[in-house]
């Protein structure tokens, strides 16, 4: 499929190598500042999702399903929780242990952030139908995990 764009870039620009970095630096930036219109890091962002995924957590587990050093979590946690999105409390197993688990308004703020993002996500997919947007994901994610989780 050919469009007018094609005619008018130079050969790198129809590169594929140059077409990820570019859109990837085009997301990443319109990401950052989505995020921060919602005064949330990216970790945040992922703890609250997850959470909101998979119900409370021990912190050590949660820190494994975000992709953050468990000696980091801690600093994401306090943020959250000086904001009221998130609690700390003993685990009812190990008393040791630390569980985290979303206030309400926690709750609130992933359900409002959900719904921004896709509005988001569909605003930067805009030139794609629902077909293609599907197929773009399909292969992005087999891409990903060739590199993630080594050749399938």
């Amino acid at each position: 499929m050919s469009n007018s764009y094609d005619g008018d870039v130079n050969a790198y620009e129809r590169g594929t190598g140059f077409l990820l970095a570019r859109l990837g630096s085009l997301t990443a930036r319109s990401w950052t500042a989505f995020l921060a219109a919602h005064d949330l890091t990216q970790g945040q962002y992922a703890v609250l999702v997850t959470l909101g995924e998979h119900g409370p957590q021990g912190q050590r587990r949660l820190a494994g399903l975000v992709a953050v050093d468990a000696r980091n979590i801690v600093a994401v946690l306090d943020a959250l929780a000086g904001r009221g999105l998130v609690e700390r409390r003993p685990d009812e197993a190990d008393r040791r242990r630390r569980t985290v688990a979303l206030t309400e308004r926690g709750k609130a703020l992933v359900t409002v952030v959900a719904d921004a993002a896709a509005e988001e996500q569909d605003g930067f997919l805009r030139a794609l139908d629902q077909a293609e947007r599907a197929q773009l994901n399909l292969l992005l994610r087999r891409l990903y995990a060739s590199h993630v989780d080594g050749p399938a």
